[in-house]
């Protein structure tokens, strides 16, 4: 009796015994290339395997040991940039944890390291050699490897993502929610992982998602993978999901899906989670796509295109920081500036707290990859007056013309109000001396853009008008990739923005309002424009382009508002010019007059002003009617193509 009642009390937990009958020691080769393309004809008939681009280079060295369990080796395969950048991939295959093999993402690795990454692709124990946690214990020994060779292998160890197709995104993604863990193995230090990318692997194996566990017709991959179902032991499946682990700790996560919906288990929650923990996190679904995506040609370059975007957002550095404030210790900005300076190699961002900043800033050739940020639009003002005649006549070239003067590239301008208050204090026009340039009939080669003449002046005056040119932004030849995002830019005269390189000008304005006399937006090669507000107070122009150095060379304006003073022209230019208005709302004041040439200088490429869905407050003019379509695809790109990336 009591040994019948000992086995009863034993039963469960006979029950409970981890299953090793898929320890067959022998490799499954169910999952291969052929089976990935089989996969992927089901829906697309004309799916074909990825190959890396040929000309591709890169360096690699194949089975470096990094792991070895009494005679057994577990090795990895390196595929390099041919100069070292220390940003690096640890990329797990899929395969169902039990089948599979590295080699079969060489394609990617070899793209990847062509783009400059570092990348190693990581054999493990599969479930046919070892039950769970055996495989992550593996791959975590792998990334330990990793950073003790750092040094070796030329890498950064802030620099390391790990990556992964199917059971391998699963795992890359457990190994990035658990580095501030044990559970795999000592913790790792903080940042140890940069940065996961989980392509088409689950999340959660206990989910209402997740396909995970069936077992009714043949013991399932995850069932063999843990040796036990998902009902004998829901904790260690509990333990192996990824959504289970999230915490502030975690690196930012990139997922990218293919259209099966099971793949997707766990994604939404663990999103939510780490959005409300301020982690990054993108999200990207192939519609259409087979699970075996990212091994078809089809959507091979989107996706290495999408990982190469998503790791060069997390690897830049973060920004050196300088703040200034009236009561700060760097009280102008310019101060901040020279101080930004010394620190070429990196972003620097000037924070400027609210006051009036009564001062001019210089942006020198020196000067790449600057932030500045205001603390609020209206709250940050930045006001000197200048009239460029004035300055002209002391000096052979506009660098210190306007209120913010640019030689250098890569800088954003953020919440920020700037006006050149020459037109609003002068009180009248005057005549002074001028003995340079500026002052004389002729101009010579000495400066690049010649000042006009004006009716009445004499050799050696120059008559210095109360609405002539007053430059709040001016950028000189060799300035490009500028961003103006939600600022006020006035002048009381004309050019108020005058970002002028004709040759490699690129310029990018959002949510501004530009306000000022003739040609009040001024930009030379290629600019766009998105939801601003243009205020003329001048009947000539309000915008005006040079496109004249390249024939694809343009000015877009997208979803803008026009408004000024009764009568003021929408536009006009000077030498080749392609202006592109879309969605733009026109005020009762403009004039019935199109964008015109002004002068007799003889084009080659013609008369370029396209619209499309223009509108204006009273009634349409006739020669704003839609005559081009808008593009499909961003306006950025669409405008900027490769030469802004």
């Amino acid at each position: 009796m009591k040994f019948r009642l000992l086995v009863i009390l034993l039963w469960p937990f006979w029950a409970m015994a981890q299953q090793t009958s898929g320890l067959t020691g022998q490799i499954d080769t169910s999952f291969s290339n052929y089976k990935a393309l089989q996969w992927a004809l089901k829906t697309n008939p004309e799916a074909k395997l990825a190959k890396a681009a040929s000309g591709l280079k890169f360096k690699s060295q194949r089975n470096i040991v990094y792991k070895q369990i009494g005679q057994r080796k577990l090795v990895m395969d390196e595929f390099s940039p041919i100069h070292p950048t220390g940003q690096t991939i640890l990329f797990i295959h899929g395969g169902g944890w039990r089948s599979g093999n590295r080699s079969q993402h060489e394609p990617l690795a070899k793209t990847l390291a062509a783009r400059g990454y570092h990348v190693f692709l990581v054999e493990y124990r599969l479930s046919t050699e070892a039950l769970y946690p055996a495989a992550m214990q593996d791959v975590k020994s792998a990334l330990t490897w990793l950073r003790n060779h750092a040094k070796q292998k030329h890498l950064n160890p802030q620099k390391i993502a790990v990556a992964g197709f199917s059971a391998g995104g699963q795992m890359a993604a457990l190994l990035g929610t658990t580095q501030d863990e044990s559970l795999f193995g000592p913790k790792n230090p903080p940042g140890s992982i940069a940065a996961v990318i989980d392509i088409d692997g689950i999340l959660a194996y206990i989910h209402p998602e997740s396909g995970e566990g069936d077992d009714r017709v043949r013991t399932s991959a995850a069932t063999h993978y843990f040796g036990y179902s998902k009902t004998e032991n829901p904790t260690l499946w509990n333990q192996a999901s990824a959504l289970n682990h999230v915490s502030a700790t975690d690196p930012p996560f990139l997922i990218i899906n293919s259209q099966e919906s099971r793949m997707h288990a766990g994604r939404d929650d663990l999103v939510a989670k780490m959005t409300r923990l301020g982690i990054q996190t993108q999200i990207h679904t192939f519609p259409n796509a087979p699970h075996t995506f990212c091994m078809i040609e089809e959507w091979f370059e989107p996706t290495v295109h999408l990982m190469d975007s998503f790791l060069q957002s997390v690897f830049k550095p973060k920004p050196r920081r300088w703040v200034v404030g009236p009561h700060e210790k760097l009280t102008s900005i310019q101060s901040a500036i020279q101080q930004a300076k010394k620190y070429p190699g990196q972003t620097n961002q000037i924070f400027i707290k609210n006051g009036l900043y009564k001062e001019k800033i210089f942006l020198d050739s020196t000067c790449r990859n600057m932030q500045l940020i205001g603390e609020s639009r209206t709250g940050v003002i930045i006001q000197y007056a200048e009239a460029r005649d004035i300055w002209r006549c002391s000096q052979s070239d506009d660098y210190g013309a306007g209120v913010i003067n640019i030689q250098g590239s890569d800088i954003s301008f953020e919440n920020l109000t700037v006006i050149n208050s020459y037109g609003f204090e002068s009180t009248s026009d005057q005549t002074i001396p001028c003995l340079t340039e500026a002052g004389k009939e002729v101009a010579t080669s000495i400066q690049k853009y010649a000042l006009p003449r004006e009716k009445g002046e004499v050799e050696g005056m120059k008559i210095v008008r109360k609405d002539g040119h007053q430059f709040a932004i001016r950028s000189m030849p060799g300035a490009t990739r500028l961003k103006f995002l939600h600022c006020t830019l006035r002048s009381g005269g004309g050019d108020t923005v005058s970002p002028w390189d004709v040759a490699t000008g690129l310029y990018y304005f959002n949510d501004c309002e530009i306000e000022g006399g003739v040609d009040l937006y001024c930009p030379r090669g290629y600019a766009l424009a998105e939801n601003c507000t243009f205020i003329c107070h001048n009947l000539s122009a309000a915008i005006w382009h040079d496109g004249s150095q390249e024939e694809n060379a343009k000015t877009v304006l997208s979803n803008c508002i026009f408004k000024g003073e009764t009568g003021f022209k929408l536009g006009r230019y000077h030498r080749e010019a392609q202006m592109y208005l879309f969605d733009c709302q026109f005020t009762t004041e403009m004039a019935d007059a199109p964008i015109y040439q002004a002068g007799d200088r003889k084009l080659t490429w013609g008369n370029r002003i396209f619209y499309n869905n223009c509108h204006r407050e009273g009634g349409d003019f006739a020669w704003f009617q839609t005559n081009t379509p808008k593009p499909d695809q961003n306006l950025f790109h669409w405008v900027f193509g490769s030469k802004w990336k």
